[in-house]
């Protein structure tokens, strides 16, 4: 059986969520390891399937944001900082006291904002030390810590490897809203729309179309295809997830 499913934004995130809570690593994890869930807006959906929570103002989970056309900051009033999950539960801790102590088993969640065709994902920033990725990564590649980049696949560009050696050619001098450059993120579990499908369902999924109007900007289509009884179950878990609100800036 074959069916196409358009999500938005939104329900993208929430089915990105959803899929990072469903990977053997996150179930590892939840029950004998730590898990930080850094800032981002799709974070914001993945602790609140973590932790079965939910995070009103998903604006204020996440530093950079962009909005209104601009690269921005976010200047929410209801500022949530990022979960650290240990064995399941949330401990009152910053994510920078705990991330000298991450060790192998543990997982390091974080957001993007490009992907490319090969799984190479990359994240803006703008804070001069290399933001939140900046003080990690070194960790996390030195003691084996999984990085999970859930990612939707409207942030997909051509070339990730591209864009970087593009942007660190030389400094930038103008911008709409803030100046940031990009770092990759190597190595990287990335989870897309894609990902979450063929990880909460027997299925392979592509996706076949992208975009939208009035409301339905950054939309994606997919089309998944399985056995009869696998594909209309995930049809069935998909009409429950469609009309997710989508990110506002408060």
């Amino acid at each position: 059986m074959k069916a196409l499913i358009t999500l938005t934004s939104s329900e993208s995130k929430r089915l990105i969520a959803r899929g990072v809570k469903a990977m053997p690593s996150v179930q590892n994890a939840q029950k004998k390891h730590t898990i930080i869930v850094a800032g981002g807006t799709s974070n914001a959906f993945v602790a609140e399937e973590l932790l079965s929570l939910q995070i009103e103002d998903k604006s204020g989970y996440t530093m950079g944001i962009v909005t209104k056309g601009e690269l921005g900051v976010s200047k929410s009033s209801k500022k949530t900082p990022p979960y650290v999950i240990c064995k399941g539960q949330a401990l009152d801790v910053s994510w920078q006291e705990y991330l000298p102590k991450l060790q192998r088993g543990d997982i390091f969640i974080k957001g993007g904002n490009a992907v490319d065709h090969t799984g190479l994902a990359a994240v803006m920033v703008s804070n001069s030390m290399g933001g939140t990725i900046g003080a990690a990564q070194g960790i996390l590649y030195a003691r084996g810590v999984e990085l999970i980049v859930p990612i939707g696949l409207e942030k997909m560009i051509p070339d990730v490897r591209v864009a970087i050696e593009f942007m660190t050619k030389s400094a930038v001098d103008e911008a709409i809203g803030h100046k940031v450059g990009l770092i990759p993120m190597l190595g990287a579990t990335v989870v897309t729309e894609l990902t979450a499908l063929e990880t909460l369902y027997d299925v392979e999924a592509r996706c076949i179309a992208a975009g939208g109007v009035d409301g339905s900007e950054g939309s994606v289509t997919i089309a998944i295809e399985g056995l009869d009884e696998e594909v209309q179950r995930a049809m069935e878990d998909i009409k429950s997830l469609k009309g997710e609100p989508p990110v506002m800036v408060h």
